[in-house]
């Protein structure tokens, strides 16, 4: 062999460590467990959760694993999904072509998000060297300085990860309307297309309220404006809960940011919806002190878990006995706007029963323009 020909020949891959190993591992064994709890379940949440569910777990295992594992990971993944979810069970054979789709969008989807993980993790981690090699001169200030790149890195992470799943959001959009109404499986598929893209709009929203990057735009409004603006994306949450509203038409033209109150509201309505029993209604009294608007949003659930108003408004808590498919970030995303535009929420059990959400916003009002 020449010296050409040996300076060409391509380097050998390293070996597999024994972490790498234990990845494969863990990767299986989280693949055995969460099929396990999701057939337990699947009477009562159906294939599609199941997905959602894996699709979850691929995400968070790219944030810890190398590429080999979470790509493993995703592949088991959709072949334990097709094998034991997708009707026919226990063959990996498909009849209906929705659920073909459904099963190549969440392969694609599935090996995309486990590539894309880890190639985000790679440009972290080699950011992250990089300082370490100017540790010596500048450790103090290096310090700080990692410490706002990493946070960046995670809110690019988050970010990359949100929108690299609009696409197939999209896909399965366009799959829906070639299906048509009249398909016994369309509003299934609706209902999970929608939890997904309600989980990515979420990733989106906290990313931007870590980065500061909100700027609250203030222009004159109605009350009730803002409320049709954050009951209209809900509405098919709210048809089983009556909505009673007080107090909006005695309050004049108020001067404030609405798209981000209508949010605000429609997350802390949402949740009322996924806890409170379907029948019972939930409740909006609005009300202006000063400069001060006051808003209460209650429902007629179970309330608060004792000593969950502590914990309420943190990143992906969630409280015991809460209903599968949240991701724990509706609570903190709303307390993170309302704190941009200078108010604030908190929450508590109502002394008759359900839980109340009470909203403090400073606003202007035409006398005091």
């Amino acid at each position: 062999m020449s010296a050409s020909d040996s300076s060409s020949a391509p380097s050998p891959r390293p070996p597999i460590s024994l972490a790498e190993v234990g990845q494969y591992s863990c990767g299986l064994t989280l693949v055995f467990v969460l099929a396990s709890t999701c057939w337990v379940l699947l009477p009562y949440t159906g294939d599609l959760f199941v997905a959602l569910v894996f699709l979850m777990a691929i995400v968070l295992a790219g944030t810890w694993w190398n590429r080999g594992p979470v790509l493993m990971m995703a592949v088991v993944s959709a072949l334990v999904w097709n094998y034991f979810f997708i009707p026919p069970q226990f063959t990996l054979h498909i009849d209906k072509p929705q659920d073909m789709v459904m099963f190549s969008l969440f392969f694609v989807v599935a090996l995309s998000m486990g590539h894309l993980i880890t190639r985000l993790r790679a440009r972290e981690a080699a950011l992250a060297q990089h300082h370490q090699e100017r540790e010596h001169l500048l450790e103090l200030k290096h310090r700080a300085e990692l410490l706002a790149e990493s946070e960046r890195l995670h809110r690019t992470l988050l970010d990359s990860v949100a929108h690299e799943l609009k696409t197939p959001i999209a896909i399965i959009r366009t799959a829906l309307d070639g299906l048509g109404q009249g398909n016994p499986y369309a509003r299934e598929i609706e209902t999970a297309n929608r939890r997904l893209q309600r989980i990515v709009e979420s990733f989106l929203e906290m990313t931007r309220v870590e980065s500061e990057a909100l700027e609250p735009q203030p222009d004159w409004c109605e009350i009730g404006d803002v409320l049709h603006a954050a009951t209209k994306p809900i509405q098919e949450e709210l048809a089983a809960h009556p909505l009673l509203i007080n107090g909006t038409t005695d309050l004049p033209l108020l001067r404030l940011d609405s798209r981000l109150l209508a949010q605000v509201l429609g997350n802390l309505l949402h949740n009322a919806t996924r806890y409170a029993p379907a029948g019972t209604n939930i409740e909006i009294a609005a009300s202006l002190a000063g400069s001060t608007l006051e808003l209460r949003v209650r429902d007629h659930g179970p309330g608060l878990p004792l000593g969950a108003e502590d914990h309420l408004f943190e990143k992906f808590y969630r409280a015991p006995d809460s209903p599968a498919g949240g991701t724990g970030l509706g609570l903190a995303i709303a307390r993170g706007l309302m704190r941009a535009m200078k108010g604030d929420i908190e929450a508590h059990t109502h002394p008759e029963g359900g839980a109340e959400f009470v909203l403090h916003l400073p606003v202007k009002t035409r006398s005091s323009a």
